[in-house]
């Protein structure tokens, strides 16, 4: 066998040095020490007991986290807008009436997933920093009558925290999903997914499905 023509970079060969950075914005944030610590412990396979148990115990971290009794509470390995993708494709058959709530870019892009799948997508629209009223939500949910209404809680694009009570009752009133994006509140703020009726799509890696 010929000996490797390219050899390895030098620079491979030092220690990896990452600096430590405070970082305030939605993500990536600061880990703690305690979960950096938790990341070192030995790597099991994934049907070992103990991976069943370790399960468990995030499932009840999320389930209180989102503040729910939901037993279908799962945590999806990706990024938001894998999970964002999981909670529209599971929830929307091709045909269907979306509502997306638009005032950032996280409405939008719930649009064009909604639309991919053959969805027929509504919007409401309100200008980058605003919020929608009620009101408003109910007179679109009344005209469109969708299967899943979209809203982002903190939409991190414009720096919004949206309100959130009535709004899962006007759901439930129309018969409709409400499919909630807490990626940049979600601990920050308060959210109580039972007590408010919805969907959840957090952070880049969790989901609930129920009230869906």
């Amino acid at each position: 066998m010929s000996s490797l023509s390219i050899p390895p970079p030098k620079r491979l060969e030092k220690p990896l040095v990452v600096p430590y950075r405070h970082m305030f914005g939605p993500g990536p944030s600061n880990v703690p020490p305690r979960i950096l610590e938790a990341g070192a412990n030995p790597v099991i396979g994934h049907m070992h007991p103990e991976i069943f148990e370790i399960m468990s115990d995030i499932k009840s971290g999320i389930q209180y986290l989102f503040q729910t009794q939901n037993n279908m509470t799962l945590a999806v390995s990706g990024t938001g807008h894998t999970a964002m993708e999981c909670a529209i494709f599971n929830t929307v058959e091709p045909g269907e009436s979306v509502l997306a709530a638009v005032n950032g870019i996280w409405g939008e892009r719930a649009a064009d997933m909604a639309e991919r799948i053959g969805a027929r997508v509504n919007t409401i629209v309100a200008a980058p920093g605003g919020c929608f009223t009620n009101a408003e939500i109910e007179q679109a949910l009344s005209k469109h009558r969708p299967t899943l209404f979209f809203l982002a809680h903190g939409e991190s694009s414009t720096g919004v925290l949206h309100p959130l009570d009535g709004i899962g009752q006007l759901c439930h009133k129309y018969n409709c999903l409400f499919l909630v994006d807490s990626v940049a509140s979600i601990g920050g703020a308060p959210l109580r997914m039972d007590q408010q009726g919805l969907v959840l799509n957090h952070s880049r890696c969790s989901q609930s499905i129920g009230s869906g």
